[in-house]
């Protein structure tokens, strides 16, 4: 009797350690392409690509889809924006309406010339040499490190309000003015 619980207790044992490692169901992600039926859907996975003359979602890491649709295929790009704007931007291939510019300006450098457009919202640049300096804001326009005076904190500052419109900087200027009377 002990001999045949004992038995039964080790069959339970391998066949729980055969199903945890097995799953029960595997499904390939790149098969998850097919069923995509906008660029927008598509393209929210990284490893799916949209055919725009045939209009169908599919995976180039699959064999049999090599070499389909190779003249209008829309590959998903890393724009670091989230997955939506990521695949927004990638169906519009780079081209969205600019909208780099603060309200009211309609010329000069966009992303007031401290970032880059990307998908008609600006990037800002970044100080890899100086990580603690940042530029931010919708615009690029503000930033952390503009103000030298004792009157500054640590930011952020607006660039329009630190910098006159030859370059020199109101702060300093303001701080000379109070200083030599």
């Amino acid at each position: 009797m002990v001999l045949k619980s004992q038995i039964w207790l080790l069959c339970l044992f391998i066949g729980t350690i055969t199903a945890r490692s097995r799953p029960a169901f595997v499904m390939n992600k790149h098969w998850v392409c097919n069923i995509k039926t906008s660029c927008f859907e598509c393209l929210k996975l990284s490893h799916c690509s949209w055919c725009e003359t045939k209009k169908q979602c599919f995976s180039n890491r699959l064999p049999m889809n090599k070499g389909f649709c190779e003249n209008s295929t829309i590959e998903f790009n890393e724009y670091g924006f989230s997955i939506s704007e990521n695949a927004e931007c990638s169906c519009a291939k780079g081209n969205t309406e600019q909208k780099c510019f603060p309200p009211g300006v309609i010329d000069g450098p966009e992303c007031s010339g401290r970032g880059d457009c990307v998908c008609g919202q600006c990037v800002c640049h970044t100080y890899e040499d100086q990580p603690a300096k940042v530029i931010l804001g919708e615009y690029c326009e503000f930033d952390n490190f503009s103000c030298d005076g004792p009157k500054c904190n640590e930011g952020p500052y607006y660039i329009g309000q630190v910098y006159e419109n030859d370059g020199s900087s109101k702060i300093q200027d303001a701080e000379n003015n109070t200083n030599s009377k």
